[in-house]
């Protein structure tokens, strides 16, 4: 059962482990989502800001380029407008916070004005190469941006545009012959020339790295979030781990404990009660509840200085008789070991406590079969040179009661013949005793013996208006017995109750299933005088007896069969109230060891 136990726990704890796993998946994937999420978002942002970034700077160049061109139609109808003013015209509007800088250029890439250009020199002299192909854009589009970063780093927007001080209605210039300029406009100068409005991106960029930076941030503060709880979970479940481990090396402790056929206590360095098995329980008699938090020595009831002693030399032996109550004595070995932790520092105690009763039983055997094999050689040896003069003895006694028959002396002849009889008898008894035979076991029936062994004393029965209950429990297996002993085994007890009874009396009779398994239990119980509390103990030894021509074996020889059939016998009587036998027998004759709890 604590197995079966063990493994539901396991399979529950197993179970609750893997759901720790879940909170922990779904950080990372909440983590994982939102990084994704807001890199999206950032990218998105990305590109909206630059369209509308773009698209600002695209009004605002537009917007300056026509400003310029404004201040050209201020020139008309010059053929050639004031250079040194349109060029002090753009150096003022270059000056706009959008603004990185304007050239004017014609279609063959010559530089007419360059403003706030850091390479100026160089494109005034060198001209731009790219006009010839921007010229092909602006017929395509009539717009060209482009996207420009210098050697620093800057990145900066290009808005190229037909520079158009004159507009022409439904027709583009680039389009249209020199005649047709000539006609149309009112100087033709600005015929084949372009305009370059490089604007600033440094707000955009500043924008950009801010949200970048938010990005990475919001990012950095979801991994430090979701690094801290999972963090926390695993810190979670490493507690669990050690939790569980702990509880089931707790487990297996106490079963280990409990399974200790012996007792064992712990205590604290001041000697209180701190854990204890059921095993102490049992032996002390009280629960855990009202030992624990008690002192070794008020519940053992011992001397006080029984753990300084264990303390002193850090180990103790000793033997009690513990009184669990008024009139019961247990006797108890104790041994006492100092708990130390793994620094050498004094925890408490540990004390061992042994049940000696089972120990003092099977001293008590060995003992009292030792007594019974010296004197059944003893008894043997007489009876044997007794038995001999016996026979001679009854054969003169025979000879005289036929000679004096019809006298007085044949009376005291036949005293003498059942004298010698009664004294033959006592030593068959006593050589049966001494030489036990082997039983000779085979299936037998209890019912069958006890009801013949019933039928030989009907006489008895009737003569003493006893009365005879028979509880026979049905099915009852066969056992591997000696029927002649164990006939004999029960006709000595029956007729025990029949001269314990004295004006009539009832005698029961019980057969049953024994409480431990492969066992068969025999009762017979009478209302006689019943036996005084101080012979219980004695009446299974040879030659006591308490009846006045008792032999004093009847019962030696019952217990003696019990035992070579591997069972055993126990009594309980009351004085004045009557007796119980009680005999059990395993059913395949095998020798056992059974703990009957009552006097052998």
């Amino acid at each position: 059962m604590p197995s079966n136990k063990l493994k539901k726990i396991e399979k529950k704890e197993e179970k609750r482990f893997k759901i720790l796993y879940f909170p922990a998946l779904t950080i990372v994937a909440t983590v994982l989502t939102l990084l994704i999420v807001i890199a999206i978002s950032t990218y998105n942002n990305f590109n909206r800001e630059r369209e509308r970034a773009e698209e600002f700077l695209l009004r605002e160049g537009l917007a300056l380029a026509r400003a310029i061109e404004a201040g050209v139609r201020v020139d008309a109808p010059q053929e050639v407008p004031d250079l040194p003013r349109l060029q002090k015209l753009i150096k003022e509007i270059v000056q706009e916070p959008v603004l990185a800088g304007i050239i004017l250029f014609d279609e063959k890439g010559r530089v007419i004005v360059a403003e706030k250009i850091e390479e100026k020199e160089k494109i005034i002299a060198q001209g731009l190469k790219e006009a010839p192909a921007l010229i092909i854009l602006l017929k395509s589009k009539g717009l060209v941006t482009r996207h420009r970063e210098e050697v620093k780093g800057k990145k900066y927007l290009e808005i190229i545009k037909a520079f158009q001080p004159f507009p022409l209605p439904e027709a583009n210039w680039l389009s249209k012959g020199s005649r047709f300029l000539e006609e149309h406009i009112p100087g033709s100068w600005a015929s084949g020339k372009m305009i370059l409005m490089r604007m600033k991106m440094e707000t955009f960029e500043k924008a950009r790295r801010e949200d970048i930076y938010h990005a990475i941030l919001m990012g950095a503060i979801l991994v430090v979030l979701g690094s801290g709880a999972l963090y926390f979970i695993f810190i979670v479940q490493n507690y669990y781990l050690v939790d569980r481990n702990l509880g089931r090396m707790k487990t297996y402790t106490e079963n280990v404990l409990e399974s200790v056929g012996e007792g064992i206590i712990s205590t604290d360095k001041e000697g209180k009660i701190v854990t204890l098995n059921s095993r102490a329980q049992e032996i002390l008699g009280l629960s855990a509840e009202n030992l624990k938090g008690q002192k070794i020595e008020e519940a053992l009831k011992i001397s006080q200085d029984f753990l300084v002693r264990a303390q002193e030399t850090r180990f103790l032996d000793q033997e009690i008789l513990f009184q669990p109550s008024a009139g019961k004595e247990i006797p108890i070995s104790l041994r006492v070991t100092l708990l130390q932790d793994e620094n050498g520092q004094e925890m408490g105690f540990v004390i061992l406590l042994r049940d000696l009763r089972e120990v003092r039983d099977l001293q008590e055997r060995v003992r009292r079969s030792e007594r019974l094999a010296s004197l059944g050689r003893l008894a043997a040896g007489v009876a044997h040179e007794i038995r001999n003069p016996l026979s001679s003895i009854r054969g003169f006694a025979q000879f005289f009661e036929n000679r004096f028959r019809g006298q007085e002396e044949e009376v005291y002849a036949a005293v003498m013949i059942k004298e010698i009889d009664r004294l033959n008898r006592v030593i068959s008894e006593l050589l049966d005793f001494a030489r036990p035979k082997k039983p000779h076991r085979e299936p037998q029936d209890l019912k069958n013996l006890c009801e013949n062994t019933l039928i030989l004393l009907e006489a008895e029965f009737k003569k003493k208006k006893i009365e005879i209950e028979k509880n026979y429990e049905p099915s009852l297996p066969l056992v591997m017995v000696d029927r002649d002993q164990i006939s004999q085994a029960f006709l000595n007890l029956l007729i025990n109750s029949v001269e314990s009874i004295d004006g009539g009396g009832k005698i029961s009779l019980f057969l049953k299933k024994g409480e431990e398994a492969g066992k068969v239990e025999v009762i017979i119980k009478d209302t006689g005088r019943g036996i005084p509390a101080e012979d219980i103990e004695k009446i299974f030894e040879p030659f006591f007896s308490t009846k006045q021509k008792g032999t004093g074996l009847g019962l030696a020889i019952v217990h003696q069969i019990v035992e070579s059939h591997g069972g055993e016998i126990k009594v309980r009587s009351e004085e004045g109230k009557g007796t119980a036998f009680c005999i059990s027998l395993p059913e395949n004759g095998k020798f056992s060891h059974p703990n009957w709890g009552g006097q052998e």
